[in-house]
């Protein structure tokens, strides 16, 4: 299951931060970009967020589950998915 999320400048690095530890996720960073990532990945594929203060209005985190079940934290975190594949 993917979801993709728009999400409030202000927030977005606290609710990356909020889930890498809640997960104990690795973080990388790269420009604009964050991906968190597990080594086991049978509940969580990866989670990336994307913000650039100099061109985006909102920030943009793609979820990418396995355990559908999480997907209410997430919406806690994140809000209401705009997309769900």
């Amino acid at each position: 299951m993917k979801l993709f999320y728009y999400v409030d400048p202000l927030a977005y690095e606290p609710s990356m931060k909020k889930v890498r530890e809640k997960f104990g996720m690795h973080q990388e960073v790269d420009e604009d970009k964050t991906i968190l990532m597990l080594d086991d990945k049978s509940k969580i594929e990866l989670v990336t967020g994307s913000y650039d203060p100099g061109h985006d209005e909102k920030a943009l985190v793609r979820v990418v589950l396995i355990d559908a079940t999480l997907k209410s934290f997430f919406d806690s975190v994140f809000g209401e998915p705009y997309r769900i594949k």
